[in-house]
């Protein structure tokens, strides 16, 4: 009987002491530091919402939207305007103009084509690629292209036969 009651009390005092440290750790935590507090301005930072650009278009989506320094530009055709088709003559005129669209969408952020970082392509025919590289490469400074995806695909938006989506880059004030 007394060696049952000196297991209990052994046992009951390794028991005490891990749960004695078990606190101390917890209280001592890497991650809990109660002196070290967020400011407003840190924890605003954080929550930031994105900022939504309509489109000029009459259609359900934003021409571009803001998260953090990334401005992410929807993709973009060779639109002639109110959304009523895209210019004539193929793929020369609408990538001349799909640039011009993504130009005033930039713009109206106060970027340029210098500031984009990432486009993605959709050709309705691969076989217009080295057209449309031909004019892509005109628009960006040679050794300064953005990276880029590009794709065929087997239809785009008001029958265009190129679309190009774009992210920028675009600091926001801390």
């Amino acid at each position: 009987m007394k060696h049952i009651a000196r297991s209990s009390i052994f046992i009951l005092l390794v028991l005490v002491s891990c749960n004695n440290r078990q606190d101390k750790n917890v209280n001592n935590s890497v991650d809990y530091n109660p002196s070290i507090q967020k400011t407003d301005a840190e924890v605003n930072l954080e929550k930031q919402a994105p900022i939504f650009t309509p489109s000029q278009l009459p259609y359900p989506f934003s021409s571009a939207v803001q998260v953090g320094d990334i401005l992410f530009l929807s993709g973009e055709i060779g639109d002639a305007g109110e959304g009523t088709g895209v210019v004539p003559g193929g793929i020369v005129p609408e990538t001349h103009r799909m640039f011009e669209r993504i130009e005033a969408t930039l713009a109206r952020h106060g970027l340029g084509l210098e500031d984009v970082f990432k486009c993605t392509v959709m050709l309705a025919d691969m076989s217009e690629w080295q057209k449309f590289n031909e004019i892509y490469s005109g628009y960006f400074e040679p050794g300064k292209y953005p990276t880029r995806s590009a794709m065929g695909v087997n239809g785009l938006a008001l029958g265009a036969r190129v679309e190009m989506e774009c992210w920028a880059y675009n600091p926001q004030p801390n």
